[in-house]
């Protein structure tokens, strides 16, 4: 079939901002609307050019991560023609890499201005400026709703500034226990992979979902394996450029020990989650070929403090 949308769905902090941009950089597909890694068209039915824009030649690439996090919004993306790309890495240290942004969201500095406007400026976004975080998230949430989703939002990112990483993770474990549910700005909710794939699989046929870890795009005949399959493209390719950079932004809390025992319950939950998952992307496009395994299972084979 020919491919008129690609949809990198998830998971934040898994190296989606890297490969967005390669995937644009190197004419593989076109942001669906100009300028915008996540527009997120696909959070409700409201009308938008970027729905309706047909693609001319290359393939339309949204990359909103919060796609995968809902039946919803899932339920409104396009289904024929499509492909869904997930990311994954590390679980526990996707959450301390989320949980270091968030912690320095409202700071400013160059250090800091770089690191948040460097996407903006990559892809020659038209307006290029800081954000608060809930002026990222608000159209996530309904309109007449805002100053009371405005408040959730406030009140977590409080709680993130001004707790360590440890006492946020079980804050949000008590929470979910409690709820059923992950509290806004969750450190956590999108480290669990199994849910999001099984949603998937609910609407999508198990080739139209390809689930990689970004740096065994690092392998030339991986990559154009992942080319051919996913953009049905036949060439070659420069590496992706994948780094995480907000690791080089220093905190004053270090980065913890994930194998000491305080962390037992966490790795626990992300272990089993994590087995689960696998059992499912065996049936999609890559199988589990293109997965980090080793860097995957990190935490959780070593021997615990």
């Amino acid at each position: 079939m020919a491919i008129s949308n690609i949809f990198i769905a998830g998971m934040d902090k898994c190296g989606t901002t890297a490969l967005s941009e390669w995937v644009v950089a190197n004419d593989l597909a076109e942001d669906r609307v100009p300028g915008v890694k996540e527009p997120a068209l696909y959070v409700s039915d409201e009308p938008h050019p970027g729905k309706f824009r047909l693609p001319e030649g290359r393939p339309l690439l949204d990359a909103t991560v919060a796609y995968s996090k809902s039946a919803e919004y899932i339920g409104l993306l396009p289904e024929h023609d499509t492909r869904i790309v997930i990311c994954w890495r590390n679980q526990l240290d996707r959450s301390w890499s989320l949980y270091k942004m968030l912690k320095v969201y409202e700071r400013s500095g160059a250090e800091l201005d770089s690191y948040f406007l460097s996407p903006l400026e990559k892809r020659g976004a038209d307006e290029i400026k800081r954000r608060t975080f809930f002026e990222i998230v608000e159209r996530y949430f309904p309109r007449r709703l805002h100053g009371v989703f405005k408040g959730y939002v406030e009140k977590e990112m409080e709680h993130i500034r001004t707790h360590s990483f440890l006492e946020r993770v079980e804050y949000e474990m008590g929470f979910y226990l409690s709820r059923q549910q992950w509290p806004f700005c969750s450190v956590l909710a999108g480290g669990f992979y199994y849910r999001p794939i099984r949603m998937l699989l609910e609407k999508y046929l198990p080739q139209d979902i390809a689930v990689i870890s970004v740096n065994q795009l690092a392998d030339p005949d991986r990559r154009r394996h992942f080319v051919r399959e996913v953009f049905e493209q036949d060439v070659d390719t420069p590496d992706v450029p994948l780094s995480f950079s907000i690791e080089n932004i220093e905190l004053e809390e270090p980065k913890p020990d994930f194998r000491d025992r305080k962390f037992d319950t966490l790795r626990a939950c992300f272990r089993y989650d994590l087995e689960q998952a696998r059992e499912l992307v065996k049936t999609t496009l890559f199988g589990d070929s293109l997965l980090d395994h080793a860097g995957l299972d990190r935490y959780f084979t070593e021997q615990t403090r």
